[in-house]
């Protein structure tokens, strides 16, 4: 069963990967909004997973720390894992 949020065992390198990303205080739609990422910036995920719908990170250089939709980030361990 996959779970709805990370988990929290070692974190990834990532970067935004969509024009612009909201960074929410928690792991929902209607959580504050406490930053935006926009493209190519770098942030660091917590507890790296393929199957969760959200994300915690904390951005590079700003330190903000939040949840996106897992969607709008990649890392390099699946840019190393081709699928195609």
């Amino acid at each position: 069963m996959a779970s709805s949020v990370a988990a929290s065992s070692g974190e990834e390198p990532c970067r935004i990967d969509t024009d612009a990303a909201v960074i929410r205080q928690a792991p929902s739609t209607s959580a504050t909004k406490v930053g935006i990422g926009y493209r190519d910036q770098k942030c660091r995920f917590h507890g790296y997973t393929r199957d969760v719908n959200w994300a915690h990170i904390t951005m590079k250089g700003s330190g903000v720390d939040g949840w996106v939709d897992r969607h709008l980030i990649s890392t390099a361990k699946e840019s190393l894992a081709r699928t195609s």
